[in-house]
């Protein structure tokens, strides 16, 4: 009897590199860049508006140059660029922002991965232990698509870094681009 699922993978998978032992040695301040970064700059996501928020300073959320992590938010399926200059949200810039007072979430950048290679790992800057995300590079618009796929967020249920560190570089050699890694750290603001 065959499995029940066939694993098929792309022609040009190239497999996880990691090292077990340097991944257990992680922690919340570790700090990290593969010596080599060039990675394809992804499709842009089609960025939610941050308006007053972005006064700060952003850059696109894959990016891998800011020295510190950041900070970027979603509204459903629509991601904001990355905030190089993370600081609390007051209730007045949430107003601003979200003005349908849908469901915010505010995730920080911790690491991206392109093709099975850690690129770069930041330390944390908020001591808010909420759980993982993936977030996936959007995927380009096909014929039967009415819209281009803005990327995808994943929950992950691994909760300490080197596990999800590892999670995120073999899913991004699985899935044959670049992957970021975010925690969450605060949902549906005080009014």
């Amino acid at each position: 009897m065959p499995p029940p699922v066939v694993d098929v993978l792309p022609d040009e998978y190239v497999p996880a590199r990691m090292d077990a032992a340097w991944l257990a040695t992680l922690t919340d301040d570790t700090s990290w860049r593969a010596p080599s970064h060039a990675v394809p700059t992804p499709p842009p996501f089609r960025h939610l508006d941050t308006r007053t928020l972005a006064d700060a300073g952003t850059a696109p959320l894959f990016d891998l140059e800011h020295a510190h992590t950041a900070w970027f938010y979603n509204i459903g399926h629509e991601v904001s660029d990355a905030h190089v200059n993370p600081a609390p949200m007051t209730a007045e810039q949430f107003y601003d922002f979200n003005l349908d007072r849908a469901v915010l979430d505010t995730h920080e950048k911790r690491a991206i991965a392109h093709r099975g290679n850690l690129l770069r790992l930041w330390p944390a800057h908020s001591d808010v232990t909420g759980e993982y995300s993936l977030v996936c590079a959007p995927t380009p618009q096909h014929p039967s698509q009415m819209f281009p796929v803005d990327g995808l967020i994943v929950s992950l249920s691994a909760t300490d870094l080197p596990a999800v560190v590892r999670d995120v570089i073999v899913a991004s050699a699985r899935m044959n681009t670049t992957v970021l890694l975010a925690r969450k750290i605060d949902r549906d603001y005080p009014s």
